[in-house]
């Protein structure tokens, strides 16, 4: 074979050796840079997956930084922190030319041209077909995958900060975050393509038949934080009394619509906001609809991913703070208390005149307070039927409820008027000939000095129950006075009695303090508290 002829045959066959070469562009090294003027502490990082953590954020640099993205994954995410500010995930798509197509296209034409050439020519057929057969695997190289690959440099603008509070202002505490979601309220919407997202044109929507009801998530505990680390709200302090004085904020999930674009999902949220008061009074609120960051959605969990609605709702929470409804609301604690009690009128009463003597003896002026999730207790005020509990007794909001005496009478008691800051409650039977309690109003608590709880722990059937302690303390909780004390309280307790040893009402039994290793340490609202609380003149 002339040296020419062989020459063209190994050309001929090194370039069928690149058959598909763009198949090979497996990942492009792109440079992710973010705008300068927003500092250089914006860390940048990329999605991952191990064994040991499962799908994660990979930290790659910060400001600027090279990142291997692989041309195989339909998509990436990128997410930008930086403190003091709201993150962002931004996701990436390949959708640049493959540059090795190029390649694949010349190689193609080359073996062709070349098969044809030899074809014609004396030289052995052999070379002629192992250059077509270069051809064909070269133009198949053009059709595989990866078609488009992601590009070489991304940039992207600085992240917005967060609010920051101003230190003349109360301080702002998130009370509650509910999440109330009605019937076809939490929807579905598939896209096929970012492209359509933007322009709005979803294929089909789906809708949940069931609501979403979840009482004080744990969501607030996110938000608080966020509060704390931005100056609305001061650092906690040890101990369980040290929260103080603040403007009380409570949020609700409304609506959420989750869009989802391939293998990538983001929420839309509806919240509502408003300034909590625990007297139930109209208050400024103010709505605010958010979208979360992208995340890879997770086919094996099509649960809420709860770190992106977490992050949404912090975004809504500081939005509702410079809403044009809470604004100059936020610095000023306002007495709600005497809009509440504003219309009532002071109640007279007669209490006992004297102890009763002995323990046994008071059991006949404790009753058992019925209600629609369980019971509670209460401790009759005057003989005429008026009657004092706790008001979170009596929260489910009826009118009436049913009241088992110590001799096994049955009545049923108005709610006359409550106090929920207090947690008191009056409520009225109609009968006469009661046994009212005496009462100690002073404000004097005798440290050390035994105590009694009489009331109906855990099951009606255990009323006229009978446990012994000591007072433990006196507590100031914002505005709350406490009696501490280690008597035995139970569920069903709270609104008895908590007495001296002459049977004389120190306190109303309210609460006691559940945890691990915790024990003996419960509270009563001392009897000073409910003149005031309720407005009643208690006479000699």
């Amino acid at each position: 074979m002339p040296r020419r002829a062989a020459h063209r045959l190994i050309l001929l066959l090194l370039t069928g050796g690149l058959a598909g070469c763009s198949s090979l562009n497996k990942s492009t090294s792109s440079q992710v840079a973010v705008d300068p003027s927003s500092g250089s502490d914006v860390r940048i990082l990329k999605d991952a997956w191990n064994w040991d953590e499962g799908f994660h954020y990979a930290h790659q640099g910060d400001g600027m930084a090279l990142i291997r993205l692989e041309n195989n994954e339909p998509v990436h995410l990128i997410r930008l922190e930086q403190p003091g500010a709201y993150p962002e995930v931004h996701p990436l798509f390949p959708t640049a030319r493959n540059p090795l197509k190029a390649l694949d296209v010349g190689a193609a034409a080359a073996c062709a041209a070349g098969g044809a050439v030899l074809l014609a020519s004396d030289q052995p057929k052999g070379a002629a077909w192992a250059a077509f057969a270069g051809a064909v695997a070269n133009g198949l190289g053009t059709l595989s995958k990866p078609r488009k690959v992601y590009q070489s440099g991304y940039y992207f603008e600085g992240l917005e900060p967060l609010p920051i509070g101003n230190p003349t202002n109360p301080s702002l505490h998130i009370e509650g975050f509910h999440m109330r979601i009605p019937e076809g309220e939490h929807s579905w919407h598939y896209f096929q393509n970012m492209e359509r997202y933007h322009d709005n044109r979803v294929e089909f929507v789906s809708a949940s038949d069931e609501s979403i009801e979840i009482e004080y998530s744990n969501l607030d505990e996110e938000l608080n934080a966020f509060l704390i680390a931005q100056g609305f709200q001061p650092e906690p302090k040890e101990g369980m009394f040290q929260r103080g004085e603040a403007i009380e904020i409570t949020g609700q999930l409304t609506r959420v619509r989750e869009h989802r674009v391939q293998n990538i999902v983001r929420y839309e949220l509806e919240t509502a906001w408003w300034l909590y008061n625990a007297f139930g009074l109209a208050s400024d609120t103010a709505h605010v609809t958010t979208a979360s960051n992208w995340a890879l959605y997770n086919f094996s969990n099509p649960g809420f991913d709860r770190d992106l609605i977490s992050e949404a709702v912090v975004q809504a929470m500081f939005e509702s703070l410079e809403s044009t409804a809470f604004r100059g609301k936020l610095n000023r604690i306002e007495n709600l208390e005497s809009e509440w009690t504003k219309e009532w009128k002071s109640i007279p009463l007669t209490a006992a005149a004297a102890p009763a003597g002995r323990v046994s003896s008071a059991l006949q002026s404790v009753v058992t307070v019925e209600a629609t999730d369980g019971h509670g207790s209460g401790c009759i005020v005057s003989e005429d039927g008026y009657i004092v509990t706790n008001y979170h007794v009596i929260a489910d909001g009826a009118d009436a409820y049913p009241v088992h005496f110590q001799d096994g009478e049955k009545r049923t008691a108005r709610v006359v008027r409550y106090h929920p800051v207090h947690d008191l409650a009056l409520l009225k039977v109609e009968a006469t000939g009661l046994t009212p309690f005496h009462l100690n109003l002073s404000e004097s608590i005798d440290v050390g000095e035994a105590a009694y709880a009489l009331g109906t722990p855990y099951d009606i059937d255990l009323g006229a129950s009978v446990t012994k302690g000591i007072i433990s303390g006196k507590r100031k909780d914002a505005h709350r006075t406490l009696i501490q004390t280690d008597v035995s309280i139970s569920p069903g307790n709270s609104g008895g009695a908590l007495i001296d040893e002459s049977g004389t009402l120190i306190g109303i039994v309210n609460e006691k303090v559940l945890g691990m290793g915790v024990e003996g340490i419960g509270f009563a609202i001392p009897t000073h508290v409910i003149p005031e609380a309720l407005k009643i003149e208690f006479r000699p």
